[in-house]
């Protein structure tokens, strides 16, 4: 193999490292806004380690909070509550949070 061939490959392995880094990095960054979000708007009523949510697929823990935030009319009390808590929510906010759960063993 060539020395040039040599080098493009070990750049293009240190550029899916940097890659890879700036990735886990991102992930961890939108786990902690995600907490944060959790804490302040949904531990009150689901607890700091919510059995259920630990651990699920970030589609799916979206697509769940989702469809409460969208219920209409609101079927009771609580979630009518959680409509509250998630409205001014954007979608990355409710990614965060999924990420956030999802991270949780």
């Amino acid at each position: 193999m060539s020395i040039k061939w040599k080098q493009i490959g070990g750049f293009a392995i240190a550029a899916f490292l940097f890659v890879a880094v700036q990735s886990q990095a991102a992930q961890e960054d939108r786990a902690a806004e995600g907490q944060k979000l959790y804490d302040d708007l949904c531990a009150i009523c689901h607890t700091e380690k919510p059995a259920k949510m630990m651990g699920q697929p970030v589609d799916g823990l979206v697509a769940k909070m989702n469809k409460v935030k969208n219920l209409t009319p609101p079927p009771n009390e609580k979630v009518e509550q959680m409509q509250e808590a998630l409205k001014p929510l954007s979608d990355q906010d409710l990614k965060d949070i999924a990420v956030y759960l999802n991270g949780l063993k």
